[in-house]
């Protein structure tokens, strides 16, 4: 009896699963709104709400309780469980207050009357949720404007097109791999970097041109499901086998190789340095056998990507993502140089970022030299193809 029960609710899970990936499919292929969380770094209590563009409806279960014109402004206050203070007036809130704009293309801008947090402006609407003691604010944005802001916040206003479609294309991979990241919490995904940065409305034109132009572009592998769209900032010359750097995240697309576009530009070197003693604590800390009496020669040579980090012959292994993460280093590519004569240990580095995937500033100089924005792509993931959203095989019943 206990297998017939969870036979069926494995199955009303799967049915479930598949409800929800249809309805995304459906959503995405109809250009429809995906709900993010701003500002999720901040514990909000209190903000003020401008209508930037056009008329908004601020609505309490069906019921509009204020209006605002294009141009006015609201202040927005907690006041408690179920209650707010909205330009001094106490209401008491039955669900989640939603701020309706009257088209698509409306506007608004948020800000702290304490300068607490950024002012930042967004297209669409917005949903306030009411916590214990603070508000949750959910951006219900049109998809490919919410891509576009992504785009801005990851990779910057000064690239070429075909780059921002190739972005625009990771992007959109990743928000739809992962558009359930965030659903028990009320939303899909947040606009922190563990998701995707996401600092409000696009300013660049030609991003938000490039996320339209590619409008439901995904990247698959073989067996049609999603890729995991990673990305970073400079490969230092060579990216990095997915499993290198995540337990257990070993992926046929995602393989070291030489990349020679991003060599020479901003975030392609970098140098730490350290004193002899600092080094040698370190190593002790790690379990490498070092004694203070010894004169050790601390060089180690990564002329190509490695895992492990290498002392003076001892059979222990060091992770150098594990390194990465203790010192703060921009990457796992780097080798040491020993000044013996100055006491120096000095990390000459390659890269910034973990390394797998697209590297942006590498992609940047590929837009430059005129490839288009699916070469891009392919240069940096092995064997994949680029559907649209509509056509993925999403969900498979084991």
């Amino acid at each position: 009896m206990n297998n017939l029960k969870f036979a069926i609710y494995n199955l009303q899970f799967k049915i479930i699963s598949l409800f929800c990936v249809l309805l995304f499919s459906s959503l995405c292929a109809t250009a429809q709104n995906i709900n993010i969380r701003i500002y999720s770094d901040n514990a909000l209590t209190e903000f003020t709400f401008t209508a930037t563009e056009g008329k908004y409806d601020i609505i309490d279960h069906d019921k509009i309780i204020l209006s605002l014109a294009e141009g006015e402004t609201a202040t927005i206050r907690f006041a408690g469980s179920k209650l707010l203070k909205i330009n001094e007036k106490e209401y008491k809130i039955h669900s989640n207050l939603h701020i309706r704009g009257a088209t698509q293309s409306n506007t608004f801008t948020i800000a702290s009357p304490r300068k607490r947090f950024a002012t930042r402006t967004f297209d669409n609407d917005l949903f306030i949720r009411l916590n214990a003691n603070t508000m949750t604010l959910i951006n219900d944005v049109q998809f490919d404007k919410y891509l576009a802001g992504v785009i801005e916040a990851e990779g910057g206003s000064k690239a070429q097109l075909e780059y921002y479609k190739a972005q625009a294309v990771l992007c959109r991979s990743y928000a739809a791999r992962y558009y359930e990241k965030h659903l028990a919490e009320g939303y899909n995904l947040c606009d922190g970097v563990h998701c995707q940065a996401f600092k409000g409305r696009c300013k660049t034109p030609l991003i938000l041109e490039a996320a339209l132009a590619t409008s439901g572009i995904v990247v698959v592998d073989t067996d049609g499901r999603i890729i995991s769209a990673t990305f970073f900032a400079n490969s230092g010359g060579q990216t990095v086998n997915s499993e290198d750097i995540w337990s257990g995240g070993s992926h046929y697309y995602l393989r070291s190789k030489p990349d020679p576009y991003s060599v020479g530009k901003p975030g392609y070197e970098w140098q730490k340095t350290y004193s002899e003693p600092e080094w040698r604590m370190y190593l002790l800390t790690k379990g490498f056998f070092v004694l203070d009496t010894v004169a050790y020669d601390f060089t180690f040579n990564q002329p190509e990507r490695m895992k492990f980090f290498k002392f003076y012959g001892q059979d222990k292994l060091l992770e150098l993502k594990t390194m990465r993460t203790d010192l703060q280093l921009r990457s796992t590519f780097f080798s040491v140089e020993h000044d013996s004569a100055n006491k120096k240990i000095i990390l000459n580095g390659k890269g910034y970022g973990h390394g797998v995937g697209l590297s942006q500033e590498g992609a940047m100089a590929m837009a430059e030299q005129n490839f288009k924005f699916d070469e891009i792509i392919n240069f940096y993931f092995t064997n994949v193809r680029l559907k649209n959203i509509k056509n993925v095989n999403f969900f498979k019943i084991e």
